[in-house]
């Protein structure tokens, strides 16, 4: 069947798992900075950051190593086109250089039976998707819809810096001077959980903001965006709804709850500790923050996928799941933090079992 997704937990059929094959580096420019400022320590880093190769080498063989997993469980995997060479590129804004699809759920949206490319920040994505074409064509003409959104110019006057420059110590955005009038829409599809009739969508930004409004024009009556600010961009690290009724959600979301929508307030939260997956003593550059255990990929409403370094159970994690009712499945997926993605965003779900539904009446 064509793509067809409207919540997070409707039993999985497809999905495309990414590949890091020919990552190399970390280009740091002004994008990179402004995505990833929470969890930069070092605030003054070079133009860019090489990666080790036995890093690279670990991430691809245990994502290589989850699609064979999926196959199994009889789920049909597709993968993006490997990356064969990295690229320098150029627009009339900027340089930056091509970078493999390692995070699909970052750049592409699937709701219902459509398809949404997503105006992502980061520079060094521009193109990304183009690793994936041929799969999402397969579905077009299977039936499936496929719009993208505004693509940004990503100038420099195009992003809203005060979010930033509210924070202590961040001297290094104070000369850029935020333009309103020329903000454009960016936001990531990561920053989005689906809730069948809801769409639950992280803002922190003006940018954000554009998004959320051009993301509800498009889908129209059927669906309601729900704005919340309860991180910086990406959403899925911090709560994952399970099921109706059950959300997951991460030691730095259980202080916020008050943020999300009363509906939401009154599931049951599922919560957990999280000192078993704590990084290598090598992992320096350290993109994701320390909730992402709670990126977990729901297989279907009582199974789901979750993920450590070594392969073993997180207990907090996968003990109290199964006290709610969950049966937890561990994969090994080392190195999350460095790049940036667990489970979920390590994939993209393009067809569930699922129906347009209300769960929050």
């Amino acid at each position: 069947m064509s793509v067809n997704v409207y919540t997070e937990w409707g039993k999985l059929k497809e999905i495309v798992v990414g590949s890091v094959v020919n990552t190399n580096r970390e280009n740091v420019d002004l994008s990179f900075k402004l995505f990833y400022h929470q969890n930069i320590k070092d605030q003054i880093l070079k133009s860019s950051v090489e990666l080790q190769r036995r890093l690279i080498d670990q991430r691809q063989e245990d994502l290589d190593g989850l699609a064979g997993y999926l196959e199994e469980l009889g789920v049909r995997v597709h993968r993006p086109q490997k990356l064969e060479s990295v690229r320098e590129y150029t627009t009339p804004h900027f340089t930056a250089r091509q970078r493999p699809m390692d995070n699909p759920r970052d750049l592409i949206l699937i709701i219902g039976d459509t398809i949404i490319e997503t105006p992502v920040l980061n520079r060094a994505r521009y193109f990304e998707t183009d690793l994936v074409k041929e799969t999402l064509h397969r579905y077009f003409l299977e039936g499936a819809k496929w719009i993208c959104a505004p693509r940004p110019t990503l100038a420099n006057e195009s992003f809203d810096f005060s979010f930033v420059k509210k924070e202590p110590g961040r001297q290094d955005f104070t000369s850029f001077e935020n333009r309103p009038e020329r903000f454009e829409i960016m936001f990531d599809a990561a920053q989005c959980l689906k809730m069948g009739r809801h769409v639950l969508m992280n803002v922190s930004t003006e940018n954000h903001r554009l998004g959320a409004r051009w993301l509800q024009g498009v889908l129209g009556e059927k669906f309601e965006v729900v704005v919340v600010e309860v991180t910086d961009h990406h959403i899925d690290g911090m709560l994952m709804p399970l099921r109706p009724g059950k959300m997951l959600i991460s030691p730095a979301m259980k202080p916020k709850l008050h943020f999300l929508p009363k509906q939401l307030q009154a599931w049951d939260m599922i919560e957990f500790d999280d000192p078993e997956n704590t990084p290598y003593e090598d992992e320096s550059l350290l993109l994701a923050s320390a909730n992402i255990s709670a990126n977990v990929l729901s297989l279907d409403e009582e199974n789901v996928l979750v993920f450590s370094p070594t392969g073993k159970p997180p207990l907090s994690l996968t003990r109290n799941l199964e006290k709610h009712g969950f049966n937890a499945h561990v994969v090994q997926l080392r190195h999350s933090r460095v790049f940036d993605g667990g489970l979920h965003c390590a994939t993209l779900d393009t067809v569930r079992v699922d129906r347009l539904q209300d769960f929050w009446s």
